[in-house]
């Protein structure tokens, strides 16, 4: 649970450095190229001690699933930063352990009790409570609430992918599908980025990097449905950022949802779920 705790707040580090570099001008697509590119780089040391080992697979086709459902994930989660207050669009991103219930039952076919499903509505009441529009919709609502769903896959790949793929191996699949699908547009849409920006890109894949190292090493020391509830640390670090940095000031709809989402996804873990 400690090791979670740190990869939750830096969950905060990278959604504030990569909101940074794009309200200074770097293009979306160039941020998910360039996380591709430099986790690689981060990367290198394994590469040349695994060497032909190291992507080395019998599981490419879910390899090939959790690339996909995360670069999807990945774009609308920084359209949703970039459009909504930060701490507003990590709370309905946050909603990724309520995804799960029916993402499981769906793809691997697992039972679910009738508690779990009106207890997992109610989690998304808070959710709907936190997306209400006040005035004119923002598109980064919807993205922020596709971008939670993409997340419960992301973890659903994750876990199934954690019997048997060292984590530096999940990562790099990732990167590589990254940088082969974003390279081409970040070409085509070419501006040079500031010096800010991509320092601020850099410090936030080290971030991501630490996230998914020790998300992968706390899911093989403790279920996964007693980590869910601690990524909710990332909505009160994020409101404080939020606040400090981008003067938004939170207001009681996140207060309330967010208590609710978390009350909803702790039952869940009491109850087995």
């Amino acid at each position: 649970m400690g090791i979670m705790s740190i990869a939750t707040l830096c969950g905060a580090g990278v959604n504030t450095c990569y909101r940074l570099a794009i309200q200074d001008g770097m293009p979306v697509s160039m941020v998910t190229c360039a996380r591709g590119l430099m986790t690689l780089g981060f990367l290198m040391p394994w590469f040349l001690r695994a060497r032909p080992s190291a992507l080395a697979t019998r599981r490419p086709w879910l390899h090939l699933g959790r690339c996909a459902a995360g670069t999807v994930t990945f774009l609308l989660q920084l359209l949703a930063i970039a459009w909504l207050p930060l701490a507003d669009a990590v709370a309905l991103i946050s909603a990724r352990p309520l995804w799960v219930l029916p993402l499981a039952a769906l793809l691997l076919h697992e039972k679910v009790r009738r508690s779990r499903v009106l207890v997992t509505l109610v989690g998304f009441l808070g959710v709907l409570l936190i997306a209400r529009p006040e005035g004119e919709l923002s598109l980064g609502t919807p993205a922020a609430l596709a971008a939670g769903l993409g997340a419960g896959l992301v973890l659903i790949t994750f876990r199934a992918l954690a019997a048997t793929e060292p984590a530096p191996r999940v990562i790099a699949w990732y990167a590589i599908a990254s940088v082969l699908f974003w390279g081409p547009v970040t070409l085509w849409s070419w501006q040079a980025p500031s010096l800010f920006a991509v320092a601020m890109v850099v410090m936030g894949t080290a971030f991501a990097m630490v996230i998914d190292l020790c998300a992968s090493a706390a899911a093989r020391r403790a279920e996964v449905g007693l980590l869910a509830p601690i990524e909710y640390l990332q909505i009160p670090a994020s409101a404080v950022i939020g606040w400090l940095l981008f003067a938004e000031q939170p207001g009681w709809a996140l207060l309330a949802g967010g208590l609710i989402m978390m009350g909803a996804t702790l039952y869940l873990v009491r109850r087995g779920g």
